[in-house]
Order: C-alpha cells, then structure tokens, then sequence
C-alpha cells in the first residue's frame, strides 16, 4: 500500500523538528513567567486602583521647584511621584467662601495657591510615611526649612486632620485669629 502523498514536507530533519518544537515552548514560557512577573508588579507597587498597597519603603523624596507641580490643597507631584501631605484635609473643588466686603472665592483653589506660593521657596523634601486609601504616597514635606503640612494648617488654608494630633492646636489658633479660610463666612464646614 502507498503512502498518502504530502503537499508540504519540512525541509528540516525530524530531530531539529522536535529541538524546534522545544525550543518554542520554552520561548512561550519564558514569555508567560514575564508577562506575570510584569503584572504581579503593577498589583505591588499600585498600577491598580482598588487594590491594597503596601506601604513603601520609608525614605526621603527631595526635587527642585522646576520639578514640582501643585495638584490640589493637598497633593504634590515631585518629579513623577504623587505625594498626599499626610495629617492634613483641605476643602473639596467647588466650595465657595464669601469674602467679609461681599466677594466670594473658591476654598480649594485657595488652599492650593497657599501651597504653591511655600513650594516656589525652593527645594522640596518629603518624609515618605506610608500610602493612602488610593496609593498615593503620604508625607512630610519641607520646603526652605517651613514644614508644609504644618503651615497649611497654621495659614488657616487646611484642617488638622487625624494622623498627625500636633497639628490640632495650630488649627485652633488659625481658627480663633480668623487666618486664610477661617477668615471668610461660610467656611466653618468642609
């Protein structure tokens, strides 16, 4: 009996065949343990929103005021490093203050001008504390020797908030005097 003719043969030997063979299926999982080392990474380090963050290693962040951008009240960018400034709540985007001759200003804005005016001082430096709810970095941060946290706080341009309790007798003295926020009408909430 003959054999069924073939249409394509292999020009290679049937031994490199199988090393071929071996060879790419080694290539695919070499391929596969990179692809989950990639992703197992993105999870780590936050890629990921929704997913819980470890902390990162406790270390200073320092950049110059050319790599520093204010994003909110709150919140830096250091070069590509978001930083939340840790034991401080500032007003939400949108709420209004009226001015005492009848004016009104946005409460966010302002608190993010204050922090913007203390970072063209000069050079940044952040105390990494841990990460918040969405993975952003938590702080301390300095700028020409004026703790940023503590001065927002100070200016009347935020709230004390939990993390850090010293903070709470300078929000009660920017209260009383009627500094940044606590000055206007209206701003008793946020």
């Amino acid at each position: 009996m003959r054999r069924p003719r073939r249409i394509f043969r292999s020009s290679l030997p049937r031994t490199r065949r199988g090393r071929v063979t071996l060879g790419l299926y080694a290539g695919l999982l070499a391929l596969a343990a990179c692809a989950t080392l990639l992703l197992s990474s993105l999870f780590a380090f936050g890629g990921f929103a929704g997913v819980d963050h470890p902390s990162p290693p406790p270390g200073r962040l320092e950049a110059e005021p050319a790599q520093i951008a204010v994003v909110d009240g709150s919140t830096l960018r250091l070069r590509e490093r978001v930083v939340r400034l840790l034991g401080i709540e500032t007003p939400d985007r949108g709420q209004t203050c009226r001015q005492p001759n009848g004016g009104g200003f946005d409460r966010a804005a302002a608190s993010a001008e204050a922090l913007a005016a203390l970072v063209r001082q000069g050079q940044v430096a952040c105390e990494l504390r841990g990460r918040d709810g969405m993975g952003r970095a938590l702080a301390v941060c300095e700028a020409s020797g004026t703790e940023l946290n503590r001065a927002l706080v100070a200016g009347g341009w935020a709230r004390a908030g939990r993390d850090l309790p010293g903070l709470k007798h300078e929000e009660m003295l920017a209260r009383a005097e009627g500094r940044g926020l606590w000055g206007a009408t209206g701003a008793v909430t946020w």
